[in-house]
């Protein structure tokens, strides 16, 4: 736990969590790939989520992300979040 905070912090340059960091910083510090952007469009117009709850399924995908490591967010950290929601 401590060390995805300390990714986070480094990331953003600042202590700040990906649930606190804006948006804007969040799509330009871990920007998703088209076909992550395409599986989240698709679930939402399936599932009838609005953008915010998009927004948190990315900010969870980042979390779950920086707990495994990852420097990017993982298309299974996508699904995880998914499952979460």
């Amino acid at each position: 736990m401590e060390a995805a905070r300390n990714r986070q912090y480094e990331r953003y340059g600042k202590e700040i969590c990906n649930s606190r960091v804006s948006y804007d910083i969040l799509q330009k510090t871990s920007p998703l790939t088209q076909e992550q952007q395409k599986i989240i469009q698709q679930l939402s117009a399936k599932k009838n989520w609005s953008n915010r709850a998009q927004i948190k399924i990315i900010r969870l995908a980042r979390t779950i992300s920086d707990l495994e490591g990852n420097t990017t967010i993982t298309d299974q950290s996508i699904l995880e979040a998914v499952k979460l929601r």
